[in-house]
């Protein structure tokens, strides 16, 4: 039984992975550093921007980190990613039948509102935490524990929307369940289900269901 959802944004809510990689893999052709499948794994999706510049450039100078920096805010400004497919419908559904959620994610406050609004998704979601709101990111729990905390909710009732290996790791070092996007090579006893997007997913009165071509199956949720 779960009783609140938590989002990752990117790559979950929105289909930004795709842009997001190719701006860091300019940079680092920039600077002459090799950028692959790996790299991008463990260095960019699901950590904050200063933390991919600090590991992915760490032999870059101050000024050098900063102009990075800025360059990513600017490109955050420009980019218009997509919504995954069927977030809305999902997000919609859960709000309509009052199941609390929240988006927990590794970006700047700034960011992740600008693309809610940017999509009409402010109007369902109504808090977050972000980077700015942790001491600690992604794979530490702390993100997930402070979502379910501001919910009012246990950490073991909550079921986490989740793409990238360490918000996954995040998930489940915070004792949730996770409903993996987009990973399919995670195994983990407590990731319930491997989506490609929220078309596979599906929100009745008192469950959520997925119907995926690999697999298929509910879990009841409960209203607070």
């Amino acid at each position: 039984m779960i009783s609140a959802i938590l989002f990752d944004l990117d790559g979950v809510i929105l289909d930004s992975n795709p842009e997001i990689e190719a701006f860091w893999g300019g940079w680092a052709e920039r600077e002459g550093i090799p950028f692959n499948e790996q790299i991008i794994k463990e260095k960019i999706h699901g950590r904050t921007t200063w933390e991919t510049i600090h590991t992915l450039f760490h032999h870059a100078d101050d000024v050098r980190k900063q102009e990075i920096y800025d360059d990513g805010v600017s490109f955050d400004l420009t980019m218009q990613p997509a919504m995954m497919p069927g977030v809305l419908d999902f997000v919609s559904g859960i709000a309509k039948r009052g199941l609390p959620f929240m988006l927990v994610t590794s970006s700047p406050h700034k960011r992740a509102w600008h693309f809610l609004r940017q999509h009409g998704l402010d109007q369902y979601f109504k808090d977050s935490i972000t980077m700015d709101d942790v001491t600690k990111g992604k794979p530490d729990p702390e993100p997930y524990l402070k979502g379910a905390a501001k919910l009012g909710i246990e950490p073991e009732a909550c079921l986490v929307f989740e793409d990238s290996d360490s918000g996954i790791r995040a998930g489940l070092a915070a004792g949730m369940r996770v409903v993996a996007v987009n990973n399919s090579n995670f195994d983990h006893e407590r990731v319930i289900w491997k989506i490609r997007d929220f078309r596979e997913m599906e929100i009745g009165d008192q469950f959520i269901g997925l119907d995926g071509q690999q697999e298929a199956g509910t879990l009841p949720y409960s209203l607070p």
